[in-house]
C-alpha cells in the first residue's frame, strides 16, 4: 500500500465541517414557515435524535472500518489458487454490504432534509449521492486484480459522506431552529 492512503481527519473536524455545510443549507434554503407546523413540531425532536445517531454511526462505525483497514493494511482479500473467482465474490459482497451500511442514513437524511429544509435541495443532493454511489459500486466490482488502494474509490465515497452528513445535519439544525422558535 505504501503511503498512498492517509488517515481521515478527526471525527470532530468532520463534524464541524458537516455542521457548517448544514448551516449554509438551512439558512439559505430552510423553510421559514412550514405549511403543517404541528406535524413538523412533533417530528423535529425525533429527527434531531435520529439524525444525531446516524451521523455518529457514519463517523464512528462506518468510517472506523476503513480507518482500521488502512492502519493494519488489511484491505485486500486473502489469495488462493481460485483467487479470481473468490475476489469477484468478495468485491460484490463488499459493495452490497457497504450499500446496506449507507442506505439507512441516506433515507433518513434525504427525507428529513426534504420535509424540514427544502425538497428541491434535498432532491438534488440525493441525486448526486445516488449517482456517486452507483459509480462507486461499478468501480469497486470492476477492480478485480487491483489493490483497493489503487481502485479510486475515495473520489466517490468522500463526496457521498459530505452530501449525506450535510443532509442529516441540516435536518438537525432546522429541527432545533423550529423547536427554539416554537417555544
Amino acid at each position: 500500500m505504501g503511503g498512498s492512503h492517509q488517515q481521515p481527519p478527526p471525527a470532530s473536524v468532520l463534524f464541524l465541517v458537516y455542521t457548517g455545510l448544514a448551516f449554509l443549507i438551512v439558512f439559505l434554503f430552510g423553510k421559514k414557515d412550514p405549511s403543517n407546523q404541528d406535524f413538523v413540531q412533533e417530528l423535529a425532536p425525533v429527527v434531531v435524535v435520529t439524525c444525531g445517531f446516524l451521523v455518529s454511526y457514519e463517523l464512528l462505525d462506518v468510517m472506523a472500518v476503513g480507518a482500521a483497514k488502512l492502519k493494519t493494511k488489511c484491505y485486500d482479500p486473502p489469495r488462493s489458487s481460485d483467487e479470481i473467482n473468490q475476489e469477484e465474490v468478495y468485491l460484490a459482497q463488499r459493495v452490497q454490504t457497504n450499500q446496506v451500511e449507507q442506505i439507512s442514513p441516506f433515507l433518513i437524511g434525504s427525507y428529513s432534509c426534504a420535509l424540514l429544509v427544502d425538497g428541491k435541495v434535498a432532491g438534488v443532493l440525493a441525486m448526486f449521492w445516488v449517482i456517486l454511489r452507483r459509480a462507486y459500486a461499478v468501480t469497486y466490482r470492476a477492480s478485480i486484480g487491483i489493490p483497493v488502494s489503487k481502485a479510486g474509490l475515495a473520489k466517490f465515497t468522500v463526496p457521498c459522506y459530505f452530501i449525506l452528513n450535510a443532509m442529516l445535519m441540516s435536518s438537525v439544525i432546522q429541527s432545533a431552529r423550529m423547536m427554539i422558535v416554537g417555544m
